[in-house]
């Protein structure tokens, strides 16, 4: 029962965020433009800010050596969910704008916000750093197989700016101020204020979900080949096989890194999809169709999930 209201918990607290994004466009107290506007700043300055914050404050060189395999193993259960979601769209007849989406949200989840309750449940006062390390793997995958996916082909040069996009430069530099140790010589200024101006990231990505929400009502949670489709790609076929492959893993990798791997692997859809979508100008409206659908589906996944990860691998 625990965990059934730690998960209803954390999906509530996104709902009631996203509710203001649904209830702003709903008073037309932001048009199209401005969440387009809210995206760019969020995924470009803002949420660049948490990243090197919440990496240079949280971690130690040993979190990061010690458990080497985490990231990697976030890598692989990402590009797993890029290699399924290809042959999906194929199969299904996804082009274009509508194939991107697909793919980046069957490839990308949601690695922080819905794993991170369940991080500290199982390592109070360790799973904030152990999740962190996780994410050093995602978010590099988010900035390059995530990003060039949604943006669609892209040549040299673009591809270059992608690499050196600000949430990727964040993410290098703040690995390199843990191991070299320079994180605790960063003056205190300078460490409040990328703390304080990474801040609103959850709130920036929730509410500009919700404002594309408020568009679709409850088109977002049709049956409909599409939400079922990405639906158990992302929630029940990806973490399906990480399970699988956490268990053959088990007393070859410690235990809280196999742990780690499944929390993350079960969580549903990017809810920063849709302002990547923003971003990239790749259509917003299945993005959100796919957070909402993953998110309330999610649930019952995620649940299902914990229960295994308690009986098999947090032994």
């Amino acid at each position: 029962m625990i965990y059934f209201l730690t998960i209803l918990n954390r999906l509530l607290f996104v709902v009631l965020i996203m509710g203001t994004g649904i209830l702003a466009k709903k008073l037309k107290l932001i048009s199209e433009q401005g969440e387009r506007d809210l995206s760019r700043v969020m995924v470009d300055l803002v949420w660049p800010g948490l990243i090197f914050s919440s990496i240079t404050r949280t971690l130690r060189p040993s979190d990061i050596l010690d458990n080497l395999a985490l990231p990697f193993l976030c890598i692989g259960v990402h590009l797993m969910g890029w290699v399924i979601g290809s042959f999906a769209a194929r199969v299904a007849g996804y082009k274009g704008d509508q194939r991107r989406v697909f793919l980046f949200q069957t490839t990308m989840n949601n690695f922080l916000l819905m794993a991170l309750p369940f991080a500290e449940f199982f390592y109070p006062g360790k799973g904030t750093a152990l999740l962190a390390v996780a994410n050093l793997g995602s978010i590099l995958m988010l900035w390059t197989v995530g990003a060039s996916t949604i943006a669609g082909p892209l040549n040299r040069k673009e591809l270059l700016g992608n690499l050196l996009s600000p949430g990727m430069i964040a993410t290098v530099l703040a690995i390199l101020f843990v191991l070299t140790g320079w994180n605790r010589s960063i003056p205190p200024l300078i460490a409040e204020s990328t703390a304080v101006l990474g801040q609103p990231t959850l709130f920036m990505g929730l509410f500009v979900a919700g404002a594309r929400i408020y568009e679709l009502g409850f088109r977002a949670l049709k049956l409909d080949r599409w939400n079922l489709l990405c639906g158990s790609i992302r929630i029940l076929i990806v973490p399906g096989l990480a399970f699988l492959l956490a268990l053959s893993l088990t007393g070859v990798l410690p235990q809280e890194t196999l742990v780690m791997f499944m929390l993350v692997s079960m969580t549903p859809a990017s809810v920063n999809s849709v302002t990547m979508a923003f971003k990239y100008n790749v259509d917003p409206k299945h993005a959100a169709e796919g957070v909402v659908f993953t998110h309330v589906f999610g649930l019952a996944t995620m649940t299902f999930f914990v229960l295994l990860i308690v009986h098999y691998l947090a032994l």
